[in-house]
């Protein structure tokens, strides 16, 4: 922390400045020396597929209904059943 005392998220150029608002200075710089000069894109889906299904059947066997999975990660209902079909037949 010492290191950017006197840094403010004002003092960042660009993409830096909306980082270190979001999640700080120390933590943007972290990023910055990782990733500097690379362009990134940052998909819409946080999640990986595998871990969605397996959360679904997780949750869905615990009691869940479809209907709450639906609006907790944002699927359709469809894909949902879809999935839980899909886990039920091939639950490797």
């Amino acid at each position: 922390m010492e290191r950017f005392s006197n840094v403010t998220s004002a003092d960042l150029a660009g993409i830096y400045k909306e980082m270190a608002e979001t999640i700080g200075i120390d933590n943007a710089y972290e990023i910055y020396l990782h990733f500097k000069g690379m362009q990134m894109m940052f998909p819409l889906k946080f999640y990986s597929n595998e871990y969605i299904a397996n959360q679904l059947k997780e949750e869905h066997d615990n009691g869940t209904s479809a209907h709450d999975l639906v609006r907790k990660y944002g699927l359709s209902e469809s894909r949902v059943r879809q999935i839980l079909r899909k886990m039920k037949e091939d639950p490797s």
